[in-house]
């Protein structure tokens, strides 16, 4: 899952029998399209310090090669790993995860739980509304983002 920091939002999700960089790229790339149709773009990314997303071993010269990372180079987007054995930094994400293994059974896809949880009432966000993902994200999109969202939407 990649989940948009300020709103909340789950911008993609994938369900996998293995953690692999692969995967960890090709759900990335679905957050990057989603984004996209917002006008708007991945700037930075944290991840926890899994292999599929930060190099574990380094060669002879002491270099860490990663796919992962080489990726993001490749689209501006900086990584922030979280530092070692320290779960409060990528906190958001772990109490994320516990609500998907909490709700999951009671969808038939990862996407519904993912269009559900986007579309319920979040208590990080704006209780005086009521206030959901999906409204948050519209809300805290760069003003940039929301006129070329506005020219897309009436053809100018």
């Amino acid at each position: 899952m990649y989940e948009d920091d300020a709103s909340r939002k789950i911008l993609s999700i994938g369900e996998f029998d293995n953690a692999t960089t692969e995967n960890a790229i090709r759900v990335l790339k679905e957050a990057e399209d989603h984004v996209e149709g917002f006008n708007a773009i991945i700037k930075a990314l944290n991840t926890d310090r899994g292999s599929q997303f930060y190099p574990n071993k380094r060669d002879k010269n002491g270099n860490a090669e990663s796919v992962f990372q080489d990726y993001l180079k490749s689209r501006g987007i900086q990584h922030i790993p979280s530092r070692r054995n320290n779960p409060q930094t990528n906190g958001k994400m772990e109490r994320l995860v516990q609500t998907y293994k909490r709700h999951r059974d009671k969808f038939n896809s990862a996407n519904e739980f993912k269009d559900w949880y986007n579309d319920r009432i979040h208590g990080a966000l704006n209780l005086e509304w009521g206030e959901t993902p999906n409204e948050a994200f519209i809300r805290k999109l760069r003003q940039e983002s929301m006129l070329a969202l506005f020219f897309k939407t009436f053809g100018w």
